[in-house]
């Protein structure tokens, strides 16, 4: 018996048909006004439905419906909303829509109810459209729809990790199916390891940014085709591989089909890097240049992003699954396999690196935090070998939160009348979040512990679920109310459990911990949550070491780890705990911006100093853990919890509010809010990279292509005497014979030239002024004479700077600037 399913979207009456078009667009799930409109219509079902206005208008009876259309009320704060939504939408930047930006990631945390996400990289992702959307900066995006998206989670009471696959229904969600001219779905097809594989796409409004997700799960693929987008980062390596090559090659053909004309493309993490690929490849089959003329036209208009610190934990293939992948590809690109798995070679481990092969395509790269990018210019020092370590290009573009999506209702209010409702437009500018001092001590104070006794009730309830689920008895279940306390200073611990982010650091000393929690004069509870990765048994491990301690220890009021972790979660703890606890092990933590979120409500981080951390951290807005070992830093947690954080929590004065404590929330608003807002970071991608980028990438293609072939001739020119071109050796003098600030340094070089035309070359000074910092300069010597041996002669001089322990050398480069740009491997120091 053939069944055809369909699905009949509800009859909403005139009056409130808004609704429909508000609950399409994600803008209506972090608008707070949006956000209490659709809970008027059933605030039970709202809760049940994760907060999905889609799926409320669906479920909702006829006679709901009919009864809000009459209600005078409803009505007049529903056209309140939909015009606030029209004037957002047709709100005019003065960032130019010929400039779009395309963003590929392979996962985005926009909401909870569209669960396409696994955490930090996410919900950056959807933090970044959602502010780009904001400010009018032109953007598109690109992801995949998973089936099942990431796991479900369920802690048993001795602590094991179970996990749950469950089938997401997209036809309840704010997700369309994209259609053409005739209303036909838009499907694309590419070959998959010479098979050919059909691609629909879907999409997602995020305010003005457009999100499209491709999805192979169709009756026109095979089954083995089919499931290749049923789950996020699915284990198996080939899924994956095909996850990958679909996100990234697919996005491109996507853009194609659909008439999209970006002028940049920024990859989001490795995941995303066959983007590139893609791009080559119509270049040279379709547009007739050649593969260095492609690379160069890809590089000049790419920008990559990456997130991860530990070299391991990056994706990479074993290049002979790429062979067996993309041997055809490959073939029409005109190049050798060998010449094309070298740019993903890192050493010589027979591995092709996704960030390796962005990284050598994008013009600009970047971590997610300062630290980070050194960090990661170190991890990828292999790829530039020529370059001194300051100047590998990966600069730090610090991570944001945006903050309407992440601002409790509370606090959003009394911003709102304090600081002014026009900071969602401009957060990052300076002198805005000065006005945070104007707030009443007693108003923020209030602000904050309603929400935090509305958490606590939210935890609880969680709690009630759990001890349900795993068959509790009544009674046992009437005891939820004693969990937690809102008059108890609350840490909360929430993330991914991964072992180096160490969220059993604080139980080193279980003993001394119960005795920190239990203390009748200052107690303190904690509130755990986080997901183990399905494969990560060291990750589980933690959670049941947890689970272990509640157990043994009398200890079950004062610390609960709450199953399923999720944006709502997420939010609600964020909002709602006095102190944001952070531990991992420095330097990996990338960026770690669930503290913004936090801190941006007023709640206190007491982290380890990476991440973002260290360009937040004052002393006066959270504390920092800075010892070096393990054991140190959980006796200095333990001090600071003893010594400090309670004492701070309970010193009372008049109205038992903390003075000093509410002094610091507020310094720490005032100093994160703005800094570390979304809208900051987009700016700066913006400002740094997107503009630039874009002019950059015009110039190179004006005068019908005559620069890209004057780059071309360069290259030409320099291969044929490059190899044997070297520094011999250079001298440096001072006037007297101790250097000091302040004087100039004579230089000589002799460089051997061979035959080379010395127009085509260039030696420069290379003057650190800080023994191992990156404060540096190049200053660029004269050519004076050429000798009848082959070597050259340049000289200049170079004024020092500053005092202390500095060094200087002399290297060669080619004289063309632009071309340097493309090709920053063209380097050659004195041996």
């Amino acid at each position: 018996m053939e069944m055809r399913k369909f699905f009949i979207r509800p009859f909403i009456p005139e009056k409130i048909h808004a609704l429909h078009e508000l609950s399409m667009n994600l803008w209506s799930y972090w608008d707070k006004d949006a956000g209490k409109l659709f809970r008027r219509l059933d605030p039970q079902l709202f809760r049940a439905t994760h907060h999905n206005a889609v799926e409320l208008l669906c479920r909702l009876s006829t006679a709901r419906l009919e009864e809000m259309a009459k209600d005078k009320g409803f009505l007049h704060d529903l056209k309140e909303v939909y015009d606030a939504f029209k004037a957002y939408m047709e709100f005019e930047s003065s960032f130019s829509p010929d400039n779009l930006t395309a963003y590929i990631c392979t996962e985005y945390g926009l909401h909870e109810s569209v669960p396409i996400y696994s955490g930090g990289l996410a919900v950056l992702a959807g933090d970044h459209l959602k502010a780009a959307s904001d400010l009018g900066v032109p953007m598109v995006s690109f992801g995949l729809l998973y089936k099942h998206g990431y796991f479900n989670q369920q802690i048993t009471s001795e602590g094991q990790q179970k996990e749950e696959f469950r089938e997401n229904s997209w036809y309840l969600s704010p997700v369309a199916e994209v259609l053409d001219s005739s209303g036909a779905p838009v499907i694309i097809k590419m070959l998959l390891k010479g098979e050919t594989i059909f691609v629909q796409i879907w999409k997602m409004q995020v305010g003005k940014v457009t999100l499209y997700l491709l999805d192979t799960n169709i009756h026109q693929n095979p089954s083995h085709l089919r499931k290749i987008t049923n789950m996020l980062y699915d284990p198996d390596p080939h899924t994956r591989l095909s996850q990958e090559l679909i996100l990234g090659r697919g996005s491109i053909l996507a853009m194609k089909a659909l008439g999209i004309k970006p002028k940049i493309y920024h990859l989001n993490e490795g995941h995303t890097a066959f983007a590139i690929l893609e791009r080559l490849l119509d270049l040279v089959r379709n547009q007739g240049y050649t593969f260095e003329q492609a690379r160069t036209i890809v590089r000049f208009s790419t920008v990559f992003t990456t997130h991860t610190p530990v070299a391991e934990g990056n994706e990479h293939f074993p290049e002979a699954m790429i062979q067996e992948y993309l041997k055809g590809e490959i073939e029409a690109l005109g190049i050798s396999m060998d010449d094309f798995l070298a740019l993903g070679r890192v050493r010589k481990d027979k591995m092709f690196w996704l960030p390796a092969f962005a990284l050598r395509h994008a013009y600009r790269s970047n971590g997610v935090s300062q630290l980070h990018a050194q960090v990661s210019r170190d991890m990828w020092r292999d790829l530039f070998p020529t370059l001194h370590s300051c100047e590998m290009p990966i600069e730090g573009i610090t991570n944001g939160v945006h903050l309407p999506s992440w601002l409790s209702l509370p606090m959003a209010e009394l911003i709102d009348s304090y600081v002014g409702p026009d900071y969602l437009h401009k957060a990052e500018q300076a002198g805005v979040w000065q006005k945070i001092e104007d707030i009443p001590n007693d108003e923020i104070w209030s602000a904050h512990r309603r929400r935090k006794e509305q958490v606590i009730s939210f935890v609880r309830k969680r709690v009630g679920e759990m001890m349900k689920r795993r068959g509790y008895g009544k009674n046992k279940i009437k005891d939820v109310e004693k969990v937690l306390n809102p008059e108890t200073l609350t840490i909360g611990f929430a993330r991914r459990f991964a072992t180096y982010k160490r969220g059993n650091l604080i139980l080193k000393d279980p003993e001394r911990l119960t005795a920190i929690l239990t203390n009748k004069k200052k107690p303190v509870q904690l509130i755990f949550a986080g997901k183990a990765h399905p494969a990560d048994t060291a990750g589980k491990a933690i959670i049941r070491e947890l689970i272990e301690y509640i157990n043994k220890y009398p200890v079950e009021n004062h610390v609960v780890f709450l199953e399923d972790y999720d944006i709502n979660m997420a939010r609600h703890l964020v909002q709602g705990v006095d102190v944001w606890l952070n531990t991992p092990v420095k330097p990996m933590e990338a960026s770690g911006t669930s503290g913004i979120k936090a801190a941006i409500n007023g709640v206190l981080n007491l982290s380890v100093l990476d991440g973002w951390w260290p360009e937040a951290f004052n002393n006066e807005n959270g504390w920092a853990l800075t010892a070096d070992t393990d054991e140190a830093e959980a006796d200095q947690l333990y001090e600071l919890l003893e010594n400090e954080v309670t004492e701070l929590f309970y010193d009372r004065g008049r109205g038992d509010m903390p003075v000093e404590w509410v002094r610091m929330m507020k310094n720490a608003m005032g100093t994160i809010c703005g800094p570390f807002s979304m809208h900051r970071t987009v700016r700066e991608y913006v400002e740094r990279f997107y503009i630039p980028q874009t002019e950059r990438s015009e110039w190179l293609l004006a005068e019908a292509g005559g620069r890209l072939k004057k780059l071309a001739e360069t290259k030409h020119k320099l291969d044929q005497v490059w190899p044997k071109v070297y520094v011999r050796d250079f001298f440096t003098h001072f006037r007297g014979p101790v250097p000091i600030s302040g004087e100039k340094m004579s230089l000589e070089c002799y460089v051997y030239l061979d035959n080379a035309d010395v127009s085509l070359i260039k030696a420069e000074v290379y003057y650190c002024l800080s023994e191992g910092t990156c404060q540096l300069t190049t200053t660029p010597l004269e050519y004076v004479e050429k000798y009848h041996d082959g070597v050259a002669k340049f000289a200049g001089k170079v004024e020092l700077d500053g005092t202390g322990l500095q060094s200087v050398s002399v290297r060669v480069v080619p004289a063309d600037s632009e071309f340097r740009r493309v090709y920053p491997e063209y380097v050659k120091w004195k041996e």
